[in-house]
């Protein structure tokens, strides 16, 4: 009989140590993880599920009250963790959590397992027999992406030979900025990510994307960095700090996050520098893989990650599990309709705002 059991602070080591024995773990498994997107409000809970004394899944629940209503969502990234014949986990799992959804009046529970897509093709797919729904989208704009772009570490056995696979183009930009004295250097203290969140913030307002406010990238400092799973490197030119990225790693899988180098830097090619530092690093470390996350939004960014020699990644996507269908079908109707059609006003109307504070 498998027993589900529900984790609290004190047992985050042990959690940490569990969830990292699965083949599928990724960074957003990690303890850590949920302790960050507590800083949106949503609330995380975790879930072990044991057989005798071995574990056999976990799943990392998010919960988040929608504003106005008595209603929440649920969401498990890159979750839940099991294999993939284990049905009897899975169902244990999901009862606990629709235990978990009636307490909390919650709509819909998503998920975005990190299985490759063609892991569900020869076989039944055990998600759809629990009462999911297996989305189309490639994309969503609150859960992780689908399509990803990884770099498979072990394939190189020095680090000569992992920089001998970034495409020409690549390479010849990293020695650019090194020529122009573009310096990357390990951030120490939290006074250089309020540094690095100053950047970012007017990086995303030039780029057109949303960026969350300076609590959440200093409780990725205080869950990640601090605790030595994660780095914020910067990047210096003539004393300066023109740029920066941060990566996260967990159970020898790093991921990038976030990196900002303003339009103006953009010639000192200071983001190659910091990308070819980042993936050198995550080597260094151990790793299996690198990843980009997402493939990229734009054909900027995919053209950009392309040349480090990334292969992409596709995931099996995202499955919602409805526990009031009528609702659900209302919100995911917003989501993937009106949203959308928005996003552009959304976008422009932050960019007046943010130019007028200067």
């Amino acid at each position: 009989m498998i027993n589900v059991i529900e984790l609290d602070q004190e047992k985050r080591d042990f959690w940490d140590r569990e969830v990292s024995k699965f083949e599928s773990v990724h960074p957003l498994n990690a303890f850590a993880w949920g302790k960050v997107r507590a800083i949106d409000g949503w609330r995380p809970s975790y879930f072990l599920a044991k057989k005798e004394n071995a574990v056999t899944g976990a799943v990392m629940v998010l919960t988040k009250q929608i504003a106005f209503t008595g209603f929440t969502i649920m969401y498990a990234p890159r979750g839940p963790l099991f294999n993939l014949g284990d049905r009897e986990t899975l169902q244990a799992l999901l009862g606990r959590v629709w235990i978990e959804a009636k307490k909390s009046r919650a709509i819909f529970l998503r998920i975005d397992p990190n299985f490759l897509e063609t892991a569900l093709t020869n076989c039944d797919d055990p998600f759809l027999h629990e009462g999911f729904i297996n989305l189309k989208a490639r994309w969503a704009f609150w859960s992780s992406p689908r399509d990803v772009y990884r770099i498979d570490l072990t394939k190189f056995d020095t680090e000569t030979d992992l920089f001998r696979s970034i495409e020409q183009k690549g390479r010849t930009s990293v020695r650019r900025a090194w020529k122009q004295g573009v310096v990357i250097k390990s951030a120490t203290e939290e006074q250089d990510l309020l540094k690095f969140y100053s950047i970012f913030k007017k990086f995303t307002v030039e780029k057109g994307f949303m960026s969350r406010g300076y609590e959440y990238q200093r409780a990725l400092w205080h869950e990640f960095i601090s605790k030595g799973n994660g780095k914020l490197f910067l990047a210096v030119h003539d004393g300066k700090i023109v740029g920066g990225a941060i990566y996260l790693i967990f159970a020898l899988k790093c991921l990038a996050m976030h990196i900002a180098v303003p339009y103006g830097y953009h010639h000192l090619r200071a983001n190659d520098a910091l990308t070819w530092e980042s993936i050198r690093w995550a080597k260094e470390r151990g790793c299996t893989w690198f990843s980009f996350r997402g493939v990229g939004t734009t054909p900027t960014q995919e053209r950009f990650k392309r040349k480090f020699g990334p292969e992409i990644v596709s995931l099996v996507g995202y499955y919602d599990l409805p526990f009031h269908p009528f609702l659900y079908g209302l919100f995911s109707f917003a989501e993937f309709e009106i949203l959308p059609r928005m996003w552009s006003t959304l976008m422009k109307a932050r960019r007046i705002i943010e130019s007028g504070k200067k």
